[in-house]
């Protein structure tokens, strides 16, 4: 995996540098599995409900989003 930025060790990454690694990251992880792999329940549903205003986390963002 290259061609995006790396975090650098015992250095501050800008915020830029980890969206551009996170959306390389997500769209490789998407040659190797479904894009949304929440599952549909779970037995901590009532905590993550209440947290997370009725839904089980936070949205999911799109990859062509980020």
């Amino acid at each position: 995996m290259s061609g995006f930025p790396t975090i650098p060790i015992g250095e501050v990454m800008s915020w830029e540098d980890w969206k551009a690694g996170r959306k390389a990251r997500r769209q490789n992880g998407m040659l190797r599995a479904p894009e949304v792999i929440r599952r549909d329940s779970s037995s901590s549903d009532k905590r993550l409900r209440k947290l997370y205003n009725g839904e089980r986390g936070l949205p999911f963002t799109p990859t062509k989003d980020l």
